[in-house]
């Protein structure tokens, strides 16, 4: 039984950001708030703006490294994975819609994202991310999903999820 509020695995989707898509998400970067917890940062500084604007032109330039949320077929967030090396994939999610955070979506997202990276790539022997100290929800939402913290620094938080402690849940 879903509690309230969470939504249902079959509700949420991730595939290929479309052309269209791109503007959208570029919108949600626009919202100060959603771009200080996406780059885990506190305050807005000449770094933030320029990360922002990196992040804007490479939705644009290298989309396939993109994946469109959706939540009852309407985007909600994106999903960005990096390629460090073969075997080390650096990811990092957004939900744009504030009305739907703390509603699960990140959640189901990254654990669809994370068994698509794992049964296409067998070279890919973990998943990082980090995100802000004091995004809580987000600490949450990974560590649900498998992710342990391996580093605190400079008020973020650094975390990994290996291959061989990845249980499938699907």
């Amino acid at each position: 039984m879903l509690k309230e509020n969470k939504v249902s695995e079959l509700d949420v989707v991730v595939e290929n950001l479309s052309f269209f898509e791109v503007f959208q998400v570029q919108k949600y970067l626009d919202d100060l708030e959603i771009a200080k917890k996406a780059f885990g940062v506190v305050n807005e500084s000449p770094q933030l703006f320029e990360n922002i604007s990196k992040l804007k032109k490479n939705l644009i330039l290298n989309r396939s490294s993109f994946k469109s949320i959706k939540y009852n077929r309407k985007t909600v967030g994106f999903i960005q994975i990096h390629y460090e090396t073969s075997s080390l994939v650096k990811i990092g999610i957004v939900i744009g819609e504030k009305k739907y955070w703390g509603k699960n979506i990140g959640s189901v997202a990254l654990k669809k994202m994370i068994t698509m990276l794992f049964k296409n790539d067998s070279n890919i022997k973990a998943i990082t991310l980090d995100t802000a100290s004091y995004n809580v929800i987000a600490k949450k939402c990974f560590e649900k999903v498998g992710f342990k913290v391996y580093k605190e620094q400079d008020g973020k938080v650094y975390m990994q999820l290996l291959r061989q402690d990845y249980q499938e849940e699907f």
